[in-house]
């Protein structure tokens, strides 16, 4: 059989269609981001032990260590608000599924570890600055630091590698959204990611709100125009947390990981007017910010404060802005609409939304 090339495009579309709605290939795609979500928290088994080296050194080394982390999610969950700037008419409404990948580029993977910012911290090969894997990355060899404490001698610790045994390269999230038009030119929007849990330690729950505004509505001249424009805002939040008790290599109880992640969108967008293939693009500001609390009691045996429990030890919160502009296609057959698009900006995305309504 010959496909011309527009039929290309569309095969293949419905073609990654057809693969995402295989139920069990759909399930795995659902959980992506309470996957993402545990690896982070699951890195942090490794992190805890960097306590021995006092709580402010800590604390450095996890703002630096988390940061592409808490910035990746924010990028993430600020996509896939839209797929056209018309909106539904008075109480028609839409429900579906949008997946995104995240791209990590490879200066995210790793970040410079100066001892300059440290208190009576060094590294074993003598150097004053040393590249470490991010928790994107990976350190090809064990990177050991010193702490320096005088008359009562060194201890030395190991830097924890990312989340994964490779460096990671890219991040997929996913959750249900739906729409409703509440008025002639005004539609809200909602997605969510009911509470899931990876093993029993684990557990991740997602909500967000948006609203979009029709500009093209407001002159009739404006309704004459072969596209349309309309504004949207939008805000995304994640809550998790991850119980790493039993596999801490400090003694202590209640010892958890409590994520919460907020990102925010305004975007203005534009499309076409097609009656099946449409194109729509939007240019839009993001910010937000990711916080990140190491709770629970800790007895140290080694380091500034050995011999001492200390309580909820570290909280590291990160905070990113900028602009983004999205480039993207959907078709329409029926109540069933399929979209694609790719949005450059700090971590560059692809979205794909699956959507049935009327």
């Amino acid at each position: 059989m010959i496909i011309k090339s527009d039929e290309a495009s569309l095969y293949r579309i419905f073609y990654i269609l057809g693969c995402l709605l295989k139920p069990n290939l759909m399930k795995k795609i659902c959980v992506c981001v309470a996957l993402f979500v545990s690896q982070i928290f699951q890195a942090q088994t490794n992190v805890d032990q960097l306590l021995e080296l006092g709580i402010e050194n800590a604390q450095q080394f996890s703002t630096d260590y988390f940061a592409p982390a808490g910035e990746a999610l924010i990028n993430s969950m600020s996509n896939g608000w839209y797929s056209t700037a018309k909106v539904k008419k008075l109480f028609h409404f839409e429900i579906g599924f949008i997946g995104n990948v995240s791209f990590i580029r490879e200066e995210k993977q790793s970040f410079i570890l100066n001892t300059i910012e440290y208190t009576d911290v060094s590294l074993q090969n003598s150097a004053s600055n040393q590249s470490v894997a991010s928790i994107f990355g990976t350190n090809e060899e064990d990177i050991v630091v010193i702490l320096n404490q005088g008359q009562a001698g060194s201890i030395q610790v190991t830097l924890p590698d990312g989340i994964g045994d490779k460096a990671i390269k890219m991040i997929p999230t996913g959750f249900l959204q739906g729409s409703m038009g509440i008025s002639k030119s005004t539609e809200i929007k909602a997605r969510f990611l009911p509470k899931i849990k990876s093993g029993e330690e684990a557990e991740v729950s997602l909500f967000g709100l948006a609203v979009q505004h029709e500009l093209t509505d407001w002159m009739y001249s404006w309704k004459r125009l072969p596209f349309r424009v309309s504004g949207l805002i939008g805000y995304t939040r994640i809550k998790g947390f991850y119980d790493f008790s039993d596999d801490s290599v400090i003694d202590g109880e209640d010892q958890e990981i409590d994520l919460k992640s907020n990102s925010w969108l305004i975007s203005g967008i534009i499309s076409t007017k097609l009656p099946k293939l449409n194109f729509y693009g939007g240019f839009g500001y993001y910010f937000g910010s990711s916080k990140t609390d190491i709770l629970g009691t800790y007895r140290l045996q080694n380091g500034p404060l050995v011999s001492q429990t200390i309580k909820d030890p570290i909280s590291v919160e990160n905070k990113t802005r900028g602009l983004k502009a999205t480039l993207g296609t959907n078709v329409q057959l029926g109540f069933f609409r399929v979209n694609l698009d790719y949005t450059l900006q700090n971590y560059s995305n692809l979205s794909l939304g699956l959507n049935f309504g009327w």
